[in-house]
């Protein structure tokens, strides 16, 4: 089971953890603790890369399965064994550039289900860009103008951004 540090601290660049297990043949490790981020509800994975023993591996993936998060390294080197001890170091720029889309993309969606009760009915998202598809009755060439200046109000109120994390 991975201790998922992003949850409690998404500001997190740098970590250490312990491999708790190693899929050869998928050239993936499990760590006992992660900020890695593995994807997830639209939103890509994080990269960055996991150093152990004086070799630096790339992180190409993160993935979750179960209780675990499956870091893809990239190289030639030999995976590090069961109870290394890692660093792991985020690519901070993507990171933060996610974080910034992720949260626009949250106000997008806020703004136009209060103002307009359009349901999302998909998106996607890359640093910072992104896209999300609306279910409007009824479309008129106004309205992408005032989505823009309610969205840019909203930011402009600087509104305490709050996270909890509920048991499922």
């Amino acid at each position: 089971m991975t201790e998922l540090l992003y949850q409690t601290d998404s500001y997190l660049k740098e970590f250490t953890a312990t491999v708790s297990a190693v899929d050869e043949a998928a050239r993936s490790i499990v760590l006992d603790r992660s900020a890695f981020y593995p994807g997830g509800g639209g939103q890509p994975c994080d990269y960055g890369q996991i150093s152990a023993d004086g070799v630096t591996y790339p992180v190409t993936s993160v993935k979750k399965a179960g209780a675990d998060v499956l870091h893809f390294l990239g190289g030639e080197a030999p995976l590090p064994k069961v109870g290394t001890t890692v660093g792991g170091a985020l690519d901070w720029q993507r990171r933060h550039n996610l974080m910034r889309t992720h949260t626009a993309l949250h106000i997008l969606c806020g703004v136009v289900f209060r103002d307009y009760g359009a349901q999302v009915t998909g998106g996607n998202m890359d640093p910072l860009e992104g896209r999300m598809d609306f279910e409007f009755e009824t479309l008129r060439g106004e309205l992408v103008g005032e989505i823009e200046a309610a969205v840019n109000r909203e930011v402009a109120a600087a509104r305490e951004v709050r996270v909890k994390i509920l048991p499922r």
